[in-house]
């Protein structure tokens, strides 16, 4: 049977949002009060940002299994088998 090892990381949207660096640049992530997000007018650069983050772990053999924003960050949790 198959164990599993979870991680749970937090990333700050502002930092993700490299777009916003210019002043025709568009949002990546667009979050209500709720913490309801949308991923729209996403950006070249925002978009590479975010594949950034996720290669980054799933090279470690992370798989993403679920993301929430939380008063200006994205909360990431991870898993993957375990080594018995």
């Amino acid at each position: 049977m198959a164990t599993w090892e979870y991680n749970v990381t937090s990333h700050i949207i502002k930092e993700l949002n490299k777009c916003e660096e210019k002043p025709e640049a568009r949002k990546l992530f667009s979050c209500d009060d709720e913490g309801k997000c949308m991923v729209n007018d996403v950006c070249k650069i925002g978009t590479e940002a975010l594949a950034s983050l996720l290669n980054e772990h799933g090279k470690e053999g992370w798989e993403l299994i679920l993301t929430n924003y939380h008063h200006g960050e994205l909360l990431c949790i991870w898993k993957r088998a375990k080594e018995v």
